[in-house]
């Protein structure tokens, strides 16, 4: 299997497991409006269900944006010429791309590591909150990796793959 199927079969992975959190908690919400439109009643826990699920989404599609560079940029010197400011913008935008990646993991991690053991539980549901925190440290180390995919792309074909 080639790098590129391998890069594909995984953004799409990704993007699928993000769209999954997205539509789950876009079903929750939709689901609690109307128990409470119909029967008076309300979906337990549908805040932090719908604040979970979309803060995973978004994590998920962060390492299929680092990869592929598309995040939100602005292009306004690439567009007067092309040729001059692409590829030397575009490294500069990889690099801080990891450098972000990289402290955002750092950042995480060091609490993740600060709460293992801890009894501590989310409001709600009671999930672990060392579980949680070590399933957004994993999402951020796939971006963090997906980063360096994308400057290594950067660097190798002057553009993102």
């Amino acid at each position: 299997m080639t790098a590129s199927a391998i890069r594909n079969i995984l953004s799409k992975a990704f993007l699928a497991a993000a769209g999954g959190c997205f539509v789950f908690g876009a079903g929750v919400t939709v689901g609690d409006v109307v128990l409470r439109a119909v029967a008076g009643m309300n979906v337990p826990a549908a805040i932090e269900l719908t604040s979970l699920s979309i803060g995973l989404g978004a994590l998920l599609s962060m390492p299929v944006c680092y990869a592929k560079a598309t995040h939100v940029t602005a292009r306004l010197l690439s567009e007067l010429s092309p040729g001059r400011f692409s590829r030397p913008l575009g490294l500069v935008g990889s690099v801080f791309s990891l450098g972000f990646a990289a402290l955002l993991l750092w950042i995480l991690a060091r609490n993740a590591c600060s709460k293992l053991g801890s009894p501590q539980t989310t409001a709600d549901l009671g999930l672990s909150m060392p579980l949680a925190l070590s399933i957004v440290a994993l999402a951020l180390a796939a971006a963090l990796v997906a980063s360096v995919a994308g400057l290594f792309f950067t660097l190798k074909n002057g553009r993102e793959f």
